[in-house]
């Protein structure tokens, strides 16, 4: 009896724990049903890659669903992996670099149910000055 006793009170602390979990909107996420996702509502971008110095970097965003756990997220850029996340139940992120000479970065992630998701972006080359309008062509005649 008195070994019983302390197996039933982690017991109980584990079960409030649970409700008080569940009472507060935290369920698990692996105990939840997959929903459809898409790759826009999973994975995101930023549209331009900030500056053109030496530690230009993008953050990728992973905000996967409740329910909706990826088996892995890789980051690549120009063909080369760059970050491997895997075991996503909640929100994360990656930061990588990307090239001066511009780069198409992309994010490809798979749920544990099968969906696969990719987005892809090309950010620009920052070792070209930019063309101005009306400066190239022809002369006057």
């Amino acid at each position: 009896m008195k070994r019983a006793l302390p197996l039933l009170v982690v017991v109980g602390l584990g079960a409030g724990a649970t409700a008080l979990a569940a009472a507060q909107g935290q369920t698990d996420p692996y105990a939840v049903s997959e929903p459809n996702v898409t790759s826009a509502q999973v994975l995101r971008l930023p549209d331009s890659a900030p500056g053109c110095d030496d530690a230009r970097r993008v953050t990728v965003r992973v905000t996967p669903p409740n329910g909706a756990v990826l088996g892995y997220v890789r980051v690549v850029v120009d063909n080369r992996e760059t970050a491997r996340l895997t075991g996503v139940p909640r929100a994360a992120s990656a930061t990588v670099r990307v090239p001066q000479a511009g780069a198409r970065l992309t994010a490809t992630a798979e749920t544990l149910g099968g969906q696969r998701l990719k987005v892809s972006r090309i950010y620009a080359d920052c070792t070209r000055p930019p063309e101005v309008p009306g400066s190239t062509g022809g002369g006057e005649g």
